[in-house]
């Protein structure tokens, strides 16, 4: 993938029994869309985006390295994921589903490699469902020197007819300074 013009995020590879209620899902918001009345989702009831919608932005995020952890936060409703590095991955059924995950992460070389399960299943990516069986592998490295890239798989045997891959493009801003966004308007909507 070209770092500077990334592909679009395909559609979901879904299963046949999936696919219907998909395409019905993703033509009844464009026609909301359409009226002015966009479909409620997550932000608009200031839930956060959770993984792998948080990755996509376009609100910038920084990247924290400390001992054992790599934190990530995106000024959009403040989210804060946690990667754990050089860890195994816990058991799925010893996970507690939340919007972001369990992650853990281990440095090859310059690549960033992390495995994330445990996503709420009510935590939807481009409106596509999923199972607690959902697991979500990135390789984050760097293409150029200010330009970070995330490859994301997506792999559920109950939903997905094969793993769902795609790619984020970061550009690095270093006199940026994250703002302050707290959702407590969008309530009222």
């Amino acid at each position: 993938t070209d770092p500077k013009n990334p592909s679009p995020v395909p559609p979901p590879p879904l299963k046949p029994a999936y696919i219907k209620a998909w395409q019905a899902a993703q033509q009844a918001s464009r026609e909301a869309t359409a009226k002015g009345q966009p479909v409620g989702i997550n932000w608009v009831n200031c839930l956060p985006d959770g993984m792998p919608g948080m990755m996509q932005g376009p609100f910038p995020f920084e990247i924290l390295q400390t001992k054992g952890q790599i934190t990530i936060i995106q000024e959009s409703f403040t989210q804060v994921r946690r990667i754990l590095l050089d860890r195994p991955q816990k058991p799925a059924e010893e996970v507690d589903p939340t919007f972001y995950g369990h992650s853990v992460g281990r440095w090859e070389g310059g690549v960033l490699l992390v495995d994330t399960i445990g996503i709420k299943e009510q935590v939807r990516y481009q409106n596509a469902p999923h199972s607690s069986e959902m697991r979500i592998r990135e390789r984050f490295r760097l293409a150029e020197p200010n330009v970070l890239v995330d490859d994301i798989t997506i792999e559920d045997p109950v939903t997905l007819e094969k793993p769902w891959t795609f790619s984020f493009t970061y550009r690095r801003m270093p006199d940026y300074t994250l703002l302050e966004y707290i959702c407590e308007d969008n309530r009222e909507y």
